[in-house]
């Protein structure tokens, strides 16, 4: 990408409240490699962290800034700081810095606030999370997120461990991070050992199977060699991974890495998002083909949609209407309206182009 166009989309950008082009160095020599090979822009990495002409144009009825509603479940005096939607689980965003910015980024809209509304310290978004909690003892389960928490110094990352242990009832601690993928030199030694040390759970967001390569797989190693339980999970994304062939590569390359899958999450239906969206018939098309043809170690992941009233399923499906694209989700007495994508706008990714390594 020039240097014209890129400034060109980064203006566009914050015209819109969508993230900027950030593509890390380790990046940017995978996505040069893909180029190299297809002769051509628009391959599964490249389309990860750089826009094609579709990404700012295609808008969709219905399209939201924030279809999980994260700032309605931000506490009082925790705005951009602390999300707490699951009566025992609770989520910090520890920083909002990514090493590198994914297109398809599904919390653009509260990064992008807090890009315009600087956070203050860290030490003192620490201190008001760990009053929270104290008064909220019934969260047991902390996700540390972002940003990625990964990004932070060495010693705010073992004061953050130290004050959650001391003072707060949390039991299990989780990092989800994109840094293996985007920086895996951040992950040191002493970084690992003090995950493990505090029996930290890690879900590592892959999003196919060209981003795990030798330094990532390194830096899994590490950490669960220092004890860290290492899981997965990630967003299937049209032109990234809508095959079954991409997916069932990637989930038995996570696998092998012992980095359990859990999740494939149903691209959210924000704005700006209609160049990774499937309808959601092909999305029960391509899970229905993984789970009949593949094993049960590579397929036993359950497909989800993040909603306003918690995380559903195909099961909890109870009503759609085809006409309208709406579909209903229901969970313990609640619904919510899905507005699904429009088969007619959408192009599937091509198998020789996904997988261009062959």
């Amino acid at each position: 990408m020039t240097a014209e166009r890129r400034q060109q989309f980064n203006n566009r950008a914050k015209e819109l409240n969508v993230l900027p082009i950030k593509v890390p160095p380790h990046y940017k020599k995978m996505v040069q490699e893909e180029y190299e090979v297809l002769g051509r822009r628009g391959g599964p990495l490249y389309r990860v962290v750089y826009p094609t002409s579709d990404r700012l144009e295609i808008r969709i009825p219905h399209e939201v800034p924030d279809f999980v509603e994260d700032q309605s479940n931000m506490p009082s005096g925790l705005a951009n700081v602390l999300i707490h939607k699951y009566r025992s689980r609770g989520l910090f965003l520890v920083t909002d810095r990514c090493v590198g910015h994914c297109m398809y980024c599904f919390r653009q809209d509260v990064l992008t606030d807090i890009h315009g509304n600087p956070l203050p310290p860290l030490e003192e978004r620490l201190s008001r999370v760990v009053d929270y909690l104290t008064k909220h003892p019934e969260v047991s389960e902390l996700i540390l997120s972002g940003g990625d928490p990964l990004n932070i110094p060495f010693r705010h990352l073992s004061h953050l461990f130290e004050q959650l242990a001391q003072k707060t009832k949390v039991t299990d601690i989780r990092i989800h991070s994109r840094n293996l993928v985007f920086a895996p030199q951040v992950v040191s030694d002493k970084v690992a050992e003090l995950l493990g040390k505090y029996r930290a759970r890690i879900y590592i967001h892959v999003v196919h199977p060209y981003e795990i390569e030798d330094k990532m797989i390194e830096v899994i190693k590490r950490l669960q060699d220092a004890g860290v339980r290492t899981y997965s999970q990630f967003p299937i994304l049209r032109g990234i991974n809508d095959h079954v062939q991409v997916l069932e590569t990637l989930l038995r390359k996570l696998d092998d890495l012992r980095a359990n899958p859990i999740n494939l999450f149903i691209p959210d239906p924000i704005s700006y998002s209609a160049s990774f969206r499937i309808p959601m018939k092909r999305l029960l098309q391509l899970m229905d083909e993984l789970y009949w043809t593949t094993s049960s170690w590579t397929n036993g992941v359950r497909l989800v949609l993040d909603t306003p009233i918690g995380k559903v399923r195909r099961e909890d499906i109870i009503a759609w209407d085809k006409k309208s694209h709406q579909i209903t989700f229901q969970r313990e007495g609640k619904n919510v309206i899905y507005h699904d994508f429009p088969a007619d706008l959408e192009q599937p990714g091509e198998l020789d182009t996904l997988l261009w390594k062959g």
